[in-house]
């Protein structure tokens, strides 16, 4: 590929690969039926924390709470190992689809004669493991 042709079809990649996960939602934390929703649960229990920008504002966490409808009652003990795999699952995900981004990342070095495959494959591996990491860390 000419650099010329790559320079015209760089942004439309990536705002696609951008846009992509956003719109299709399938980077996005996947509840499970009864997890905590004001809307459908009646809150029993809950403590507050810290949260929002340096932990400037106090969060409800609830931490027991009923279904409106079945009188069941659940806490968030009962979710935790879910928290868990979603968050595995997210981190994995991010890397995964991140790979993709690497691949282009490392043939636009190569065609600009910038770097080698190689090289550049392993500057975009190593921000793919940081942003990976973190997403796992944030989910």
């Amino acid at each position: 590929m000419k650099e010329s042709t790559l320079t015209k079809l760089e942004p439309v990649f990536w705002v696609a690969y951008i846009l992509l996960p956003i719109f299709t939602g399938w980077l996005a934390y996947q509840p499970l039926p009864n997890e905590y929703d004001e809307s459908k649960h009646e809150l029993l229990e809950s403590h507050s924390e810290e949260c929002g920008p340096e932990g400037l504002r106090s969060c409800e966490v609830p931490d027991k709470w009923r279904d409106e409808e079945t009188g069941k009652v659940y806490t968030s003990g009962q979710f935790t190992e879910h928290h868990r795999s979603e968050g595995r699952r997210i981190g994995i995900t991010v890397f995964a689809y991140g790979l993709i981004a690497c691949l282009f990342f490392a043939y636009s070095r190569v065609v600009r004669r910038r770097d080698t495959f190689i090289k550049g494959l392993e500057k975009s591996i190593a921000v793919n493991i940081v942003v990976a990491l973190f997403m796992y860390w944030l989910a």
